[in-house]
């Protein structure tokens, strides 16, 4: 029961760091993880959506997902 407490945290904890990242990403990157992420959409549906390559899919997803790790605490913090 405590674990499972824990681990709810932790879950949450992650999840706004995870989105105090989020709000300070440039639109691009942004638009790319929220899509691939959050809406479960391939790179070539995004690339269709937002009028981009995969390429460029790539890239933005690459650098959204290091503008995260920059900003969140490898322990689970901002």
């Amino acid at each position: 029961m405590i674990a499972r407490v824990l681990i709810r945290l932790r879950h949450r904890r992650a999840l706004r760091c995870i989105e105090q990242a989020l709000a300070t990403m440039d639109e691009l990157p942004r638009a790319v993880f929220e899509r691939a992420r959050f809406q479960n959409l391939d790179h070539v549906q995004i690339a269709d959506e937002l009028g981009i390559t995969v390429t460029e899919v790539e890239q933005h997803f690459a650098a959204a997902i290091l503008h995260i790790l920059d900003h969140t605490d490898p322990v689970g913090g901002p």
